[in-house]
């Protein structure tokens, strides 16, 4: 258990209280919960049912667990919290109970068994906060920084597609996906560190990225400070070549994305009979930013209804396509 008496946000949580969990692990957790879960869906035939439910569970606490402590440090990026609560809806789907009672259910469920992972059966009562006046503002961020929700998804999917091309033996892919991956996490420990600037490791952890950058791209070490820059404006030169040519999303997205692009979406539900149908999983896709979609009634696999169905599950087709309003 560690022993620092910093004083962090989530640490008024029961759960994140008593081993005072950093949020260079929880990244760590999230990102290899996501690789196995990745692994399931590349060789399902080699998982045992048993299995494939510890995967899949341990990938919404680890996932949950570090957009709850971002939220609880006060994200300003709306899917972060949203998210969060989500995914501990999803837990309790996956873990049978598929009533809620409250909007809170969720993500208290999702801190219970946070807390059950990893300290036994019960968590240590949450510390009291600092006086207010002993508490620091968050720090300002540079203009254009990515939301909270992409570099999440950044630091993650740009792991997951590294591990992959290393064992396809695509080694300049590995290494441009593995730089992706040093930018995004160094950019999402940064800001974990201007929501909480008590967090001085995190800080120090997103400098220590900026350095690794600079030396895979033949720069000399400099100050923290300007390390963490270099990350933004290579992880913003990366995007511009990505999103050439592509029409970019507002901040006030009417489709919900934040300006990123990417809006999170249920994928499949607990078919329960009569109707009834509880969210299980859920997914980033595009944003539509807003334009109705509706699903091909060509479509081989849902006819237009929508919807697919296996094994007592309801899942969404993804065969959507732009609603002409002018018809």
């Amino acid at each position: 258990m560690a022993t620092s008496s910093t004083h962090l946000p989530e640490h008024a949580i029961a759960a994140y209280a008593q081993e005072r969990a950093s949020v260079q692990r929880m990244i760590l957790e999230a990102r290899w919960a996501n690789l196995q879960r990745d692994d399931t869906y590349e060789h399902p035939d080699t998982y045992r049912d048993d299995q494939l439910h510890r995967i899949r569970r341990a990938h919404l606490v680890h996932l949950g667990a570090l957009y709850d402590v971002l939220a609880l440090r006060g994200a300003r990026d709306t899917e972060v919290h949203d998210t969060a609560r989500g995914l501990g809806t999803e837990l309790l789907a996956h873990d049978g109970f598929h009533l809620p009672t409250t909007r809170r259910s969720g993500i208290n469920h999702l801190r219970t068994t946070y807390a059950d992972l990893h300290h036994g059966p019960r968590p240590r009562a949450a510390l009291p906060p600092p006086a207010a006046d002993q508490q620091a503002e968050p720090a300002a961020l540079p203009g254009r920084y990515p939301t909270e929700s992409r570099l999440v998804r950044d630091t993650l999917r740009s792991y997951a597609v590294a591990k992959a091309c290393q064992n396809d033996g695509l080694t300049t892919d590995a290494y441009a996906q593995m730089r992706r991956h040093h930018m995004a996490r160094g950019l999402l420990l940064w800001n974990a560190a201007a929501l909480a600037p008590a967090d001085r490791a995190a800080a120090q952890a997103a400098a220590q990225a900026g350095h690794h950058v600079r030396k895979l791209d033949g720069h000399p070490r400099t100050t923290e400070e300007n390390a963490r820059q270099y990350l933004l404006e290579a992880y913003l030169e990366a995007l511009g070549d990505e999103d050439e040519g592509d029409q970019p999303h507002e901040p006030d997205c009417p489709g919900g994305c934040g300006g990123d692009g990417i809006v999170m979406a249920t994928l499949t539900w607990d078919d329960q009979g009569d109707g009834i149908f509880v969210p299980v999983w859920a997914e980033p896709i595009d944003c539509t930013a807003g334009v109705p979609q509706e699903h091909d009634p060509d479509c081989p696999e849902c006819h237009g209804h929508g919807y697919t169905y296996s094994r007592g599950e309801r899942h969404l087709c993804c065969c959507l396509q732009p609603v002409d309003l002018t018809a």
